[in-house]
């Protein structure tokens, strides 16, 4: 059972003496690490097994510590047998596989940044982490179809029927319906607008709601932009009808 700390030494290296491990099976992408190389510098130590040089956790970093043309790069010496130097190749490479992350504290992390240089992500990647996140869509506005009344014969029923009633009259016809059907309330759907023309929705809420709603519209529209809140009501009934 080895110690709990394994002896280590931290020394700088020739980036030619570090042999990269013949067994080990990881493969990484060394562009997206050369990008990191490039615009942060080399930082960390990779681990080494002392007695042999080879490299244990880092590999890629050394391809791309090469690529960019160091000649020297930190390192930690182990003191290791090759058992042990497998065990912890193998364990490097795995453990970094149960990690995960919050999304929205990573989405917010990208955003904050003026460009993504040098952190492996890219402007795709945000932007389909935005998308997953359920963001705000903003499309154009287009107005409904015109409805096309049925062209009757001459002479037909429907033809001799009379025309529709001014509006005030037929506000007034439908408050007599309603009375006529005992005081039932319908729920049928509200007539769509004429194309072109917009309507109000009107929505009862307690003061509660009132604040709540004003402050969720507040910061979907920090995180997503400027956006109508017909446009926000709209994204969120699609997110949950989905």
């Amino acid at each position: 059972m080895p110690g709990l700390v394994v002896e280590q030494t931290y020394r700088i290296v020739e980036v030619d003496h570090l042999v990269p491990h013949p067994e080990n099976p990881h493969h990484g992408d060394t562009q997206v690490i050369a990008e990191s190389v490039k615009a942060n510098g080399f930082y960390g130590a990779p681990l080494i097994q002392r007695s042999t040089m080879r490299i244990l956790a880092g590999h890629h970093r050394i391809i791309a510590a090469r690529e960019q043309g160091l000649a020297e790069v930190p390192a930690l010496l182990l003191d290791v047998d090759d058992e042990a130097a497998v065990r912890i190749m193998l364990a490097d490479n795995r453990t970094a596989e149960f990690g995960g992350y919050d999304d929205q504290v990573l989405a917010d992390l990208l955003q904050s940044l003026p460009d993504l240089d040098g952190t492996g992500w890219s402007d795709d990647d945000l932007t389909e982490l935005l998308d997953d996140l359920g963001g705000v869509e903003v499309v154009d506005d287009q107005p409904a179809a015109p409805r096309t009344p049925p062209v009757s014969e001459p002479g037909s029923a429907s033809s001799s029927q009379p025309s529709s009633p001014p509006p005030d009259e037929e506000d007034d016809l439908e408050e007599e319906e309603d009375e006529d059907d005992g005081g039932q309330v319908d729920t049928s759907p509200a007539p769509r607008p004429k194309a072109g023309t917009t309507a109000d929705l009107i929505l009862t809420v307690t003061a509660a709601e009132h604040d709540e709603l004003t402050d969720l519209l507040g910061k979907v529209r920090a995180r997503d932009g400027e956006a109508t809140t017909t446009q926000i009501i709209i994204a969120a009934l699609r997110a949950h009808a989905a």
